[in-house]
C-alpha cells in the first residue's frame, strides 16, 4: 500500500499519526486532565521516542522484506529486559537471559541474505541497525508507559501520547518534499481511499490502547514478547501474497533464503516461548 498509493513513506506516516486524532473523542474525558507537570513530561519523553522510532522503522520497510523486518522487530523484549532493569528495577531471571541469547540469535539470523553471486556468501541485511534503532526507541517508550501506569490510568496515557504523537509528526511538513507528496496525496486519491485509510487508523489506534492496557498490567518484555507471535502470520502471509501476487511485495523466495527465515523465526519463537 505504501509504494503503491502513497508513493513517499513519511507522509503515510503524517497522515496515520494525525488522522489518529479522530479517536480521541471517544476516550473517557474523566482520565484525560488529571495530570502534573512531571507526569505530563514523561508522557511527552514516551510520545518523542515513540514518533522517532517511527522514523528508522518506515526506512527499514523501504529497503528490507516483510518477513526479516517483523523478526528483527523481536528484539524490543531485549532492550526492553535491560533499559527497565537500569531504570525502574524490574528483575531479569535466568530463564529471561537465556530467552534474550535466543532473540539476539535469532535477530542476527534474519538479518543474513545467503547470495553466492555477491562474493559474499552471506551479508547483512541493510535494515539491520535501522531496525536496532528502533527497538531500542519503542523499548523505552515501552519502559515509561509501564512506569506511568503504576499511578496513571492507560486511557490517560493512550490520549496524551496520540495527541503529542500526531504534533511531532507534523515536523515532518517542515521538508518541502513531504509536503508536496502528501498534497499530492490528497489530492490524488478518491474519498474511498481516505475511508479505507480512517479504517486503518482506528484499528491501529484499537491495537496500541490494547498495547498500552497490557503494559499497565505486566512487563514491557512479556507484553512485546507475546506480539512475536505476528511472525508467524507475517511470514505465511508474505510468502502466500509473494507468491500469489509477485508485484504486491517482493520476498527471497530460494530455497536457500527461506531456510535462513524458518531457522530465525524458529530461534526468536524459542526466545518468545521462554519469556512468557
Amino acid at each position: 500500500m505504501i509504494e503503491s498509493k502513497v508513493k513517499n513513506p513519511y507522509v503515510f506516516l503524517v497522515l496515520i499519526m494525525v488522522l489518529s486524532i479522530v479517536t480521541l473523542p471517544f476516550v473517557p474525558y474523566q482520565y484525560i486532565f488529571s495530570l502534573n507537570w512531571s507526569t505530563f513530561g514523561w508522557l511527552l519523553l514516551a510520545s518523542i521516542l515513540y514518533t522517532f522510532g517511527s522514523f528508522p522503522y518506515i526506512k527499514a520497510m523501504k529497503l528490507e522484506e516483510v518477513t526479516r523486518i517483523n523478526i528483527l522487530w523481536n528484539t524490543i523484549p531485549i532492550f526492553n529486559l535491560i533499559l527497565a532493569w537500569l531504570f525502574i528495577n524490574e528483575k531479569i531471571s535466568t530463564q529471561e537471559f537465556f530467552a534474550m541469547i535466543f532473540l539476539i540469535s535469532g535477530a542476527i539470523i534474519a538479518s543474513l541474505k545467503i547470495n553466492g553471486s555477491a562474493g559474499r556468501f552471506f551479508r547483512f541485511s541493510k535494515a539491520f541497525w535501522l531496525m536496532i534503532l528502533a527497538c531500542i526507541f519503542y523499548a523505552a517508550y515501552a519502559v515509561i508507559v509501564r512506569f506511568l501506569s503504576r499511578d496513571l490510568n492507560f486511557y490517560s496515557i493512550f490520549f496524551w501520547v496520540t495527541l503529542f504523537n500526531a504534533i511531532l509528526v507534523l515536523v515532518c511538513l517542515f521538508y518541502r518534499d513531504v509536503r508536496n507528496d502528501l498534497l499530492d496525496t490528497v489530492h490524488k486519491e478518491s474519498r474511498s481511499f481516505f475511508y479505507i485509510f480512517l479504517v486503518v487508523v482506528a484499528i491501529s489506534n484499537l491495537g496500541t490502547l490494547l498495547n498500552q492496557w497490557a503494559l499497565s498490567l505486566k512487563a514491557g518484555s512479556l507484553v512485546y514478547s507475546f506480539e512475536g507471535f505476528q511472525v508467524l502470520f507475517v511470514f505465511i502471509l508474505s510468502f502466500l501474497v509473494s507468491k500469489l501476487f509477485p508485484g504486491f511485495i517482493t520476498e527471497s523466495l530460494d530455497k536457500k533464503n527461506l531456510f535462513v527465515k524458518f531457522l530465525a523465526f524458529l530461534v526468536v519463537m524459542i526466545g518468545l516461548y521462554l519469556l512468557m
